[in-house]
């Protein structure tokens, strides 16, 4: 796999492209190979032990974070659901509509996931396609559903969480 020689953090049109064609490459790549499973140790009640392995994209993101696959995937999915799982997300209203999800935008999507975790921006463009091809692989192969169960019922915790920080931080000043 080639990573990309780009700046940290693509913020033009023509980089977004340019990311999002890698996708595309890889997901076709993924495609037409073995389909293999990752399964995963220690997830929340309800949610799948295995999903399908995108073994090269998995790599280059335990080499970029130094942390293992399953460890990422969680943090990152937290993140990816909000956009891809929720009526106010991009991803989302694409799958309402079309039943389909942009490549582009799905990277769009994973750059502000990655700013989000704090992933150190010398990794980010690489990150962002493995991790877009991971979560799209998903959706191909075992649909939405896998990656947005239980999502709904989550966010409103999140949310209050979020405000009572919010509140705290407030507060001490």
């Amino acid at each position: 796999m080639n990573l990309l020689k780009m700046k940290p953090s693509p913020s033009s049109d023509a980089e977004l492209v340019v990311l999002a064609r890698r996708v595309d490459e890889q997901l076709i790549t993924l495609q037409t190979g073995a389909a293999g499973l990752v399964r995963f140790r220690g997830l929340d009640p309800g949610e799948r032990a295995e999903l399908p392995a995108a073994p090269e994209q998995q790599a280059v993101i335990e080499r970029a974070t130094g942390e293992p696959f399953e460890t990422f995937w969680q943090k990152y999915k937290r993140h990816a659901r909000r956009d891809l799982c929720l009526p106010r997300g991009l991803l989302h209203t694409q799958w309402e509509k079309w039943r389909d999800l942009q490549s582009k935008d799905a990277v769009k999507m994973s750059l502000g996931a990655l700013a989000g975790m704090g992933i150190s921006t010398a990794n980010v463009p690489a990150l962002a396609v493995a991790a877009t091809v991971f979560l799209l692989n998903v959706v191909a192969k075992i649909g939405i559903e896998a990656v947005c169960e239980g999502c709904a019922e989550e966010e409103p915790a999140r949310d209050k969480a979020r405000k009572k920080a919010a509140d705290d931080e407030f507060n001490k000043q």
